[in-house]
């Protein structure tokens, strides 16, 4: 199979033969519940490159956060990321570690669902950035004035927020840092974009949920000069008064590998812990 091959939702059945992976590993994970899928890559003779573009598949095994540092990857190769989750949460990378070995074999026996997930893409200085979470404006630090953001939507102006700032999530980065502010949950099916203001100065500046087609620009002003743009949390620009920043929904995708049965709202339901008791 080509690796520039697509793989289609509904293509449920397709063997793949895996001889290379790539793998990216949080440093906090214990090793030894891997002890059967290192032995595993071993005994298939599957060998481990460090050149993404040389993979047949790439394998995140850490958390959420591993996993944005593996999509980085796969968007350069298009090739589909499987994910083990070692931390605590886990909205993306839901495979446990002693499910590894068999999400492998279903892998390469076609008994698996492929789910994609957009990227957003982030214009910076003529730069092209793409953050599978969101974009963060915010203030500079603890001790700066609040900000102001203007937002503006295919050139017609949206809102000015004034707060510590603003994040920008996609429908993936919903469940992130934008959930933690009080943003909406967005199905990650949907092309929609999130707005969110992080500790805004009015009440009634409420998250906003757009279309995705949309292209986002923003404005941002300090009395200090201390303005941020963080993107995914991993890549962080000092912005400046005239700097213009800008925002859309890629066509760009990361090929998830997911058991047969993954079911979304299951997800939402354990990790959220709906329906728990409060007592």
């Amino acid at each position: 199979m080509e690796k520039s091959e697509k793989l289609k939702n509904n293509d449920l059945n397709r063997k793949n033969k895996v001889e290379k992976v790539r793998i990216v590993k949080s440093g906090y994970g214990n090793e030894n519940l891997l002890k059967d899928f290192y032995d595993y890559l071993k005994e298939k003779n599957i060998q481990e490159v460090f050149g993404v573009e040389e993979a047949d598949l790439i394998i995140s095994l850490g958390g959420d956060g591993t996993m944005l540092i593996a999509a980085k990857e796969a968007i350069t190769g298009n090739i589909p990321v499987l994910a083990v989750n070692m931390g605590s949460l886990g909205y993306l990378a839901e495979v446990k570690p002693q499910n590894a070995v068999k999400m492998l074999e279903d892998y390469e026996n076609g008994n698996y669902k492929i789910e994609e997930r957009a990227f957003l893409e982030v214009k910076y200085e003529d730069n092209i950035f793409y953050a599978l979470n969101e974009l963060v404006i915010t203030k500079g630090g603890h001790e700066a004035h609040l900000i102001q953001v203007e937002v503006y939507s295919n050139d017609i102006f949206v809102n000015k927020y004034r707060a510590d700032g603003i994040i920008v999530a996609t429908p993936t980065g919903s469940t992130a840092y934008s959930l933690s502010a009080g943003g909406s949950i967005v199905h990650p099916g949907l092309n929609a974009l999130s707005i969110t203001p992080l500790a805004p100065q009015s009440l009634t500046a409420r998250p906003i949920i757009v279309d995705g087609c949309e292209v986002l620009s923003f404005k941002a002003t300090s009395r200090d000069e201390a303005v941020h743009l963080n993107i995914d949390g991993n890549q962080w620009f000092q912005i400046q008064q005239n700097d213009l920043v800008s925002a859309r929904l890629s066509k760009k995708k990361i090929r998830i590998v997911k058991p047969m049965d993954s079911d979304y709202y299951s997800i939402l339901r354990q990790k959220l812990k709906w329906g728990d008791s409060v007592l």
